[in-house]
């Protein structure tokens, strides 16, 4: 059973110096009552601003078993292409 459910916005930019490119990223982060990794955020890439950055998959979903773990897990992910969350 879902205890919260939140429909956010996530936006991110590339980290270059000489860049001003983000994307955008419609997200739905769920909050279960049970399970081994109850917090989830399902990711879908909305807009992209971004001539040669790389862009990263349009769907992904990341589990974690609190909220902290789940921003970290959310931080690594963008930074593997090379993002930061704004």
């Amino acid at each position: 059973m879902i205890k919260y459910q939140e429909q956010p916005n996530i936006y991110a930019e590339y980290s270059h110096p000489q860049s001003d490119e983000y994307i955008e990223y419609k997200s739905t982060i769920q909050i279960k009552d049970s399970g081994k990794q109850p917090v989830i955020i399902k990711l879908k890439l909305n807009e992209q601003y971004v001539s040669f950055a790389p862009v990263p998959p349009e769907k992904h979903i990341i589990r974690a078993t609190n909220i902290i773990e789940l921003y970290l897990k959310l931080e690594r992910w963008f930074g593997k292409y090379g993002y930061i969350i704004k």
